[in-house]
């Protein structure tokens, strides 16, 4: 697979129309331009960061010489060096507003990062199908360095109340920003940092849309429709992406393992013209939010491609496929329909189109002076992938999940307390403290566990019915908020494991900010070789041996 690097130039000719539109929006109103002239009144910001990260454990690297044995000892390594500048440049034009934010992104190549890159050629080398010698992706160019435009829109009143928002931004849903049940619009690339990146406007994958909100004065709240047009959004625009390059935050044990170029050609790329899960079909969305007396409220309904991926079984795999010795059939491809290279790949990720129901509510509790705050979304036809064996054990395929793909009614809730605490006297903090707690859960209706819906293909745990995690957030501040250490923690309460994320900030006037952390992840069991040794590793265990610390230097502006 080629990851479609997200440079700056394939988005001039998306931008161009929206800057003829802007500019045609800025010259047309009555903006005072008289007196002030097209490059006088905007207001810039942004940033300079640096990211360093070290390996506090021994990530698993598998030597393709040795039959999957560890590569070497890379524990102390540096997994990151990073450099990032952001800048951001808004205007008001009195009726209309510009946006325009840009972000450049480039990385070293450490010595971690040579030899992930090394044992990625290596796997793809051993392509029983093809005399290729390197895998398809070069982690340094086409993950981690990019230089794109993040945002440019121009927002308009064209009426009392209504406004007009066009181009490429962001638009969050819902009252989480962790494990996400509504905000389900964007996706998330989740390959640099995974999830560990606090701000998600870092992390979320900017759109071009049309964003349009209507007040309602007479009800309190306001209409918001979402129009996505597919064919100005290329699918690697589309959901989330989940390190299958062989990264850093590949799951263990799949470091160094591109799906795109899989080991033996057994390989997995992306598809984005599959029937049902076309990225080129528009998305569309609607949001209503307002007051009903001391609670806030939403009701949302979206149509687009769903976050997370699924892998479309090759029905005619050179490696084979057959019904698992358990019983569960093979299923075949998804709609009847595969359409990668059925001679050279196993599998194929798609992203199927769903439609999202969900609504969040919001209030004060006087009574335990705190802020209450619960979403649930339902997802009527859910893709998960089946077959909890692997191919080595009897299964449909060479991996598990591989017997196919199945639609299931899905019900996601979320229930968070957000409160100030008084830690003053205690841990001698400068002012109250902000803790959360959030606790979500999954249900999977129409439930049969004869169906062997595992929770990611490529492993063999099996998802049950309900599945919950917990998270809690304590944010302290020193020395007059110059010193913020903050604590989060949180464990699965199905599958086992959690985190605990321990860090401090820095802040050093109005410009400099430096942050460490320690990233800490424990879990119930991984599975400890690649592609053979499959067990139920279930969330955590994908994290295995990916014990970080982590320091990031930011000069804002």
């Amino acid at each position: 697979m080629k990851t479609e690097p997200r440079l700056l130039m394939p988005s001039i000719c998306r931008l161009s129309a929206v800057c003829g539109i802007a500019l045609y929006g800025m010259f047309s109103s009555d903006v005072a331009l008289a007196d002030q002239g097209l490059f006088d009144g905007w207001e810039v910001g942004g940033y300079v960061r640096a990211h360093i990260s070290m390996n506090l454990q021994d990530p698993y690297l598998s030597n393709p010489a040795t039959n999957g044995k560890p590569r070497g000892d890379y524990k102390n390594d540096v997994s990151m060096a990073r450099g990032s500048a952001r800048l951001n440049l808004f205007r008001d034009f009195g009726k209309s507003q510009v946006n325009l934010t840009v972000r450049g992104v480039r990385e070293y190549e450490t010595k971690y990062l040579r030899d992930l890159q090394r044992t990625a050629d290596e796997y793809a080398a051993t392509d029983l199908f093809s005399h290729r010698s390197r895998s398809s992706v070069r982690l340094m160019d086409d993950v981690y360095n990019e230089l794109d435009v993040r945002e440019l829109w121009w927002q308009v009143e064209v009426a009392s109340g209504s406004t007009l928002k066009l181009g490429k931004q962001q638009v969050v849903w819902g009252e989480t920003d962790f494990f996400q049940s509504m905000d389900v619009i964007h996706g998330y690339d989740f390959r640099w940092r995974s999830f560990l990146e606090a701000e998600n406007e870092e992390l979320r994958k900017p759109l071009w849309m049309l964003n349009f909100n209507q007040r309602v004065d007479a009800w309190d709240g306001s209409m918001q429709l979402i129009y996505i047009p597919g064919r100005t959004n290329p699918g690697y625009t589309r959901g989330n992406n989940y390190d299958v390059e062989g990264g850093r935050w590949a799951n263990t044990p799949n470091r160094g393992i591109t799906f795109a170029s899989a080991p033996f050609g057994a390989d997995v790329p992306y598809n984005f013209s599959h029937p049902g899960a076309r990225q080129r079909d528009d998305s569309f969305g609607m949001r209503w939010t307002a007051t009903a007396g001391e609670w806030g409220y939403s009701l949302a309904a979206f149509r687009g491609p769903s976050q997370v991926p699924v892998i479309n079984p090759n029905p005619n795999s050179p490696l084979g496929v057959r019904d698992s010795v358990t019983g569960r059939t093979f299923l075949g491809a998804w709609k009847g329909r595969y359409m990668s290279d059925p001679g050279s790949t196993v599998g194929e990720l798609i992203f199927p189109y769903i439609t999202v129901f969900g609504g969040s509510v919001n209030r004060y509790l006087v009574g335990i002076d705190a802020v209450f705050s619960a979403e649930a979304s339902y997802i009527p036809h859910a893709t998960y992938n089946v077959g909890v064996l692997a191919g080595e054990a009897g299964g449909c395929a060479f991996f598990p999940g591989f017997c196919g793909i199945v639609d299931r009614p899905v019900i996601k809730t979320m229930v968070r307390l957000d409160k100030q605490v008084d830690l003053t006297s205690f841990l001698k903090t400068s002012r109250p403290s902000f803790l959360s707690v959030q606790l979500f859960n999954t249900t999977i209706t129409k439930f049969d566990r004869a169906d062997e819906i595992v929770n990611l293909a490529g492993f063999s745990g099996r998802t049950k019915r309900n599945s919950a995690l917990i998270t809690g957030i304590l944010a302290m501040n020193y020395s007059n908020d110059r010193i913020n250490p903050t604590l989060a923690l949180g464990s699965d309460l199905t599958y086992g494991g959690g985190f605990v994320i321990p860090s401090v900030e820095f802040a050093f006037g109005n410009h400099w900010r430096v942050k460490a952390e320690a990233d800490i992840f424990f879990n119930r069991r991984s599975q400890n070789r690649a592609l053979t040794g499959f067990n139920d590793t279930n969330l955590f265990g994908y994290f295995a041996g990916n014990n970080q610390l982590a320091v990031r230097t930011t000069y804002q502006f």
